[in-house]
């Protein structure tokens, strides 16, 4: 049996990312989809689908000119082909038209932010850039870096793509010619007819015949676009497998492409047409309203709809637009946030939870489709064999020395009952929530061992936890949601004791000599920044809710610089200056913040959403000198690599190993593999409470071509505990560097970079 993911009752978004531990589909049978056309589907577009992200340099400056913009620009995608294989089959491409090559060379932003005194910026190939030809990119000068370059190479790589999966469904690709002119940036060459010819020849030059899907074929013998639609709607879907659908997204080109095309005979895409045009077979409603949109999508014709825009619905987590889009029948729709690409202020994505690239439209399929039978899964899909996961204990008071002195504060600071630093009640809660997930993912993917009732079966399971009572009492809370009634036994060391497998310098400080390695720490978090102060966003949240200005010295200090250094009992690194006591003070806030406490009894002011990634800002670079340098990660992680590679490769060993600890015990892997993660509503490389670093063991139906796919778990703040156990947490893949850019990486590869040879 292949992968599958459960389905979520009542819902049609935010889906189901662990799906995607599928392989791209194979070509279905014939008949698979029988009487069903492409005007009764509905798929997941991405907008701007080669956008890469402004350059650092070039977002700082236009954060200070201009916010809002820079707010708006604040998105990227992986690349095409890696799209396509999560399921997307949807794309936009903007266009300039460059013929005689070097106009977007030079971009302006160069010299703007060497005026600024910024270092200069990587905004593209420049070679490229230099030769004549279509480019793609968002606003020139500012916003010019693409995840492919020229639109020729685009087009290549669709096309290796498709050939690859032979039957999939069509894949649409928008193009938005860009020609409007924006001073003081770089004038855009404005198209003529004959640059919609050019474009139409490269396009063919690519793509084969049969390749495409164009207007002449969906007209047929009918008098027009219009008419044929309105008569038969479009092709079947079985009938379009494997094409290309190009469409233009602006309906101001639309008279320019017609020109000596009559109702775009001859023409490869189909123009944004008004309803009652003869050219009208596709058209765009991206604000709506969803009765437009349905009363169009009746008529057969195709619609475009958008999910969201200009990174709003990602900062505010409000599902109602996407909710709206995906009810409204639109063929279409299109996101910056695509379920595997999630806001990471929010946790905000758009799909359809089923792990599918395709669903029934909601408005006009028949009663005959099914889901499964648009885009099937593919047979040969890898299977879930084993999982290894090192878990973060969930949420727990502060500790002790985590409530500053009125030396840095000078109020009294909020009192918690209870002994410091232990898993509360909602931390319990949010653990067997964990569990339970992990449970019915399991038991989906029918994992030797694990069933949806009873319990695990003898040595399918081996959970181990850390030696302080917080990682101690999350481990059984997760056990609870794992295997509830089951007698699973939680190994670890007597409480307090250290235990080498999360702490082997602490445990053994004979095994390493930290002062020796203390020279090349300092260097390397110097050269990271991380010793000049704590991050300025993030103090800044700090102060507010601390209720500065004040006397204490978080409120006065402009962040004083750190000076690493090693305890008397060269066991534990210590910390100077301001950046440890304000992510002590952070952590504390945002602790009080997620058990449900309020604002009063927290902080002194108001803890926003947008408030987290501010302070867990502070939590992160603390986390990064103290246990994810280079140096210090091999060392930290020295004897826990070595049992996960151990869990993913042993014959004997368990389906399942968890290892729950600290997040000091899931940073040094991410340090030793060279992964970043970014949990939705928290700043980058935090590792929040209750998140999860997984390590899937996957093969193909034989058990041969053993892979290993990396992912990260997590809830976004405001779901910390809610939702039951078919309600999934936040999915990140991560592409371990040196496994070839892939999704997931061989086995004996893998190994390898965990610094363990290979089985």
């Amino acid at each position: 049996m292949a992968v599958r993911f459960p389905r979520r009752a009542g819902r049609v978004a935010g889906g189901c990312l662990l799906a995607l531990l599928l392989m791209p589909v194979v070509a279905p049978a014939s008949g698979a989809a029988e009487g069903v056309r492409l005007d009764q589907i509905q798929v997941i577009g991405s907008h701007n689908s080669y956008h890469a992200g402004l350059a650092p340099q070039v977002a700082a400056l236009l954060a200070w000119r201009d916010p809002k913009a820079a707010q708006g620009l604040d998105y990227a995608h992986a690349d095409l082909p890696a799209q396509f294989d999560r399921g997307i089959r949807q794309i936009e491409l903007d266009v300039y038209a460059d013929s005689a090559g070097g106009r977007f060379a030079h971009p302006k932003s160069a010299r703007w932010l060497a005026e600024a005194g910024l270092p200069p910026a990587d905004t593209g190939d420049g070679a490229v850039m230099r030769r004549p030809g279509f480019k793609v990119m968002h606003i020139p000068d500012i916003d010019q870096r693409a995840t492919c370059q020229p639109l020729l190479a685009c087009l290549g790589q669709i096309r290796a793509w498709s050939r690859a999966h032979p039957g999939h469904l069509p894949l649409f690709v928008l193009l938005e010619i860009e020609q409007g002119s924006r001073p003081p940036l770089t004038e855009p060459e404005h198209f003529t007819a004959r640059s919609f010819d050019a474009l139409d020849g490269e396009i063919r030059s690519v793509f084969a015949p049969g390749e495409l899907l164009t207007p002449d074929q969906v007209r047929g013998e009918a008098t027009s676009l219009r008419d044929a639609v309105a008569a038969r709607g479009w092709p079947g879907v079985d009938a379009a497998r494997g094409k290309m659908v190009f469409l233009l997204d602006q309906r101001s080109n639309r008279e320019l492409y017609l020109k000596d095309h009559p109702g775009l005979r001859g023409r490869v895409a189909f123009t944004n047409a008004p309803p009652d045009a003869e050219d009208a077979a596709f058209t765009e409603l991206n604000d709506g309203p969803p009765e437009a949109i349905a009363a169009l999508v009746r008529r057969h014709m195709l619609v475009r709809t958008r999910a969201d825009a200009d990174t709003r619905e990602g900062r505010s987590g409000d599902p109602a637009r996407r909710d709206a889009a995906l009810a409204s029948g639109a063929q279409l729709v299109s996101t910056d946030y695509p379920d595997f690409e999630p806001a990471r202020w929010t946790g905000y994505r758009v799909g359809f939870g089923t792990g599918l690239a395709a669903r029934c439209n909601p408005v006009t399929a028949p009663a005959s489709c099914r889901d499964a039978a648009i885009e099937p899964r593919a047979a040969d899909a890898l299977r879930l064999r084993r999982l290894v996961l090192v878990v973060r204990h969930g949420l727990r008071s502060p500790l002790a020395d985590q409530v500053p002195s009125r030396a840095l504060v000078d109020h009294a600071w909020p009192v918690w009952t209870g002994t410091p630093g232990d898993l509360t009640p909602e931390g319990a809660a949010q653990m067997r929530l964990l569990g339970a997930w992990e449970r019915t993912l399991l038991a989906g993917n029918d994992v030797p061992g694990f069933a949806a009732d009873g319990c695990p079966a003898p040595d399918a399971l081996r959970l181990r936890a850390n030696s302080s009572r917080r990682t101690v009492a999350s481990a059984e809370a997760f056990a609870m949601g794992l295997a509830p009634g089951c007698p699973v036994a939680v190994r670890h060391e007597p409480i307090g004791v250290p235990d080498p497998m999360f702490a082997p310098v602490e445990a053994d400080a004979g095994q390493v000599d930290l002062r020796a390695l203390l020279p090349r720490l300092r260097e390397e978090a110097a050269a990271a920044g991380l010793l000049a102060g704590p991050p300025h966003e993030g103090l800044a949240v700090l102060r507010r809710l601390m209720g500065c200005p004040g006397r204490g010295a978080l409120c006065v200090d402009d962040g004083a610089p750190a000076v690493l250094d090693v305890d008397a009992s060269g066991r534990h690194l210590t910390l100077s200056g301001s950046l440890l006591p304000a992510s002590s003070a952070a952590e504390a806030i945002m602790l009080g913040s997620l058990s449900g406490r309020p604002a009063a009894t927290v902080a002194w002011g108001a803890v926003r959403d947008e408030d987290f990634a501010g302070l867990s800002g502070l939590h992160a670079a603390m986390l990064h000198v103290i246990t994810g340098l280079p140096a210090l990660a091999p060392v930290l992680s020295q004897k826990l690599r070595p049992a996960i590679a151990a869990g993913l490769t042993r014959a004997d060993g368990p389906a399942v190993a968890v290892w729950l600890g600290h997040d000091s015990t899931i940073v040094p892997l991410l340090a030793q593999l060279g992964l970043h993660v970014h949990a939705p509503g928290y700043a980058a490389d935090d590792v929040p409470v209750g998140s999860a670093l997984g390590f899937a063991l996957l093969t193909d139906a034989r058990g041969g071509h053993p892979v290993v796919r990396v992912l990260f778990q997590s809830r976004t703040p405001g779901r910390q505990g809610a939702g039951d156990e078919r309600d999934p947490p936040d999915m990140a893949y991560l592409a371990v560097p040196g496994c070839g850019g892939g999704a997931v990486c061989p086995l004996a590869t893998f190994t390898r970079l965990l610094g363990v040879s290979s089985p």
